[in-house]
């Protein structure tokens, strides 16, 4: 296989637009058609892009040059559309969540598993040259063991934001909201680096937003061996900030709406605890580095280029389903946990987690038991 074909399921949405601006000029795959559930738009798209168009999601897994899909749906459709494309032997590349709840995103694993296709996330913020540099000074032990880690993602969405598509605020459609849809790239992120507690303490509030779901979460999260992290999440925050950062026994890294800094001890920390005689409260002195990065600018393109490739090369791609499982195992831990009150172990127990999903449902708004 030279390029890998693609058919894109959404094509008409924000996202899904995104996408295919994503594939030009990419040499490992070629977009292939499209789809979409607004017909009209998805007539005009199509002459546009001068691409096949295709009524339905099974019009589109029936066409023979299609490879994969591309899920650019709202999220509590992907079960529904991974399976079908998995059951057709085609494999597919869904974007962020990979579901509403683990029990979905657990399915949809199972379901390429069985089929023996592949599974990819389009969590992008992965590929920003940003994301690999931490990754790789974690990787490395540039800061040591980590024992203390905090991440912030703070992105604010006007009432309008909300209103303008149906879907958006509801748990029988959206099925979560600064956690599950907003902040799941910085809660993908802090996994990746930071690795998955034992066990979260969630608070889960609607606060400004006329809505059902959250608009502001924070959690303490306990790990094996002693570590704790703090993890928030918020569309109703002003001014926006993303920020991560982790200490360990050898220094901290730093990274504040993008900009990363390193900071190398000149001592250890347990070591100065236990040794330094010095009669001033100080800390261990320590070296700063900064690291300039080109404009990452979208990085829908090196993550679509990834998954292509993986199917070409017969491995996995740099973001799996299993990958996606672990980001929202914290998000319904931390959901599960403000609405019980109590601290919640990790994995979240999936029938309790499941019932909790359809009690809100019901209720149309944050409940507390």
């Amino acid at each position: 296989m030279d390029k890998v074909g693609l058919a894109v399921v959404g094509s008409t949405g924000i996202i899904g637009r995104v996408h295919i601006e994503a594939m030009r000029g990419l040499d490992s795959c070629r977009l292939v058609g499209i789809t979409a559930r607004r017909q009209a738009p998805l007539r005009r798209q199509a002459d546009e892009l001068g691409t096949r168009l295709y009524p339905t999601l099974d019009d589109a897994l029936g066409d023979a040059e299609v490879d994969a899909v591309v899920i650019a749906t709202p999220h509590p459709s992907h079960l529904e559309v991974t399976a079908r494309t998995a059951e057709a032997g085609k494999h597919a590349l869904a974007e962020k969540p990979l579901g509403v709840t683990p029990s979905e995103a657990e399915a949809q694993i199972e379901a390429c598993r069985e089929a023996g296709v592949t599974l990819g996330v389009l969590f992008n913020n992965r590929f920003r040259p940003e994301a690999v540099k931490m990754r790789e000074l974690v990787s490395e032990g540039a800061i040591g063991e980590i024992y203390r880690s905090e991440m912030s993602s703070a992105m604010l969405r006007t009432q309008d934001y909300y209103d303008r598509l149906d879907w958006r605020g509801r748990w029988d459609a959206e099925g979560g909201g600064a956690l599950l849809n907003q902040g799941i790239h910085g809660i993908d992120l802090y996994q990746w680096l930071a690795g998955m507690p034992d066990s979260v303490f969630g608070m889960v509030s609607t606060l400004k937003h006329d809505i059902e779901v959250e608009d502001y979460a924070t959690a303490l999260l306990r790990y094996a061996g002693g570590g704790h992290g703090t993890l928030h999440c918020s569309t109703a925050q002003a001014p926006n900030q993303q920020r991560l950062t982790l200490w360990g026994e050898r220094g901290a890294l730093i990274m504040e709406d993008w900009r990363i800094t390193l900071r190398t001890l000149d001592t250890p920390v347990q070591q100065f605890i236990d040794t330094d005689k010095t009669v001033e409260f100080v800390s261990p002195s320590d070296t700063e580095a900064t690291f300039e990065f080109e404009a990452a600018g979208r990085t829908h393109k090196p993550a679509i280029d990834d998954f292509a490739r993986a199917i070409i090369e017969g491995r996995e791609p740099a973001v799996t389903g299993e990958d996606a499982l672990r980001s929202q195992e914290l998000v319904a831990a931390i959901t599960l946990s403000g609405c019980i009150g109590e601290q919640v172990r990790l994995p979240v127990d999936r029938a309790e987690y499941d019932g909790l999903m359809a009690e809100l449902r019901r209720a149309g708004r944050l409940v507390a038991r």
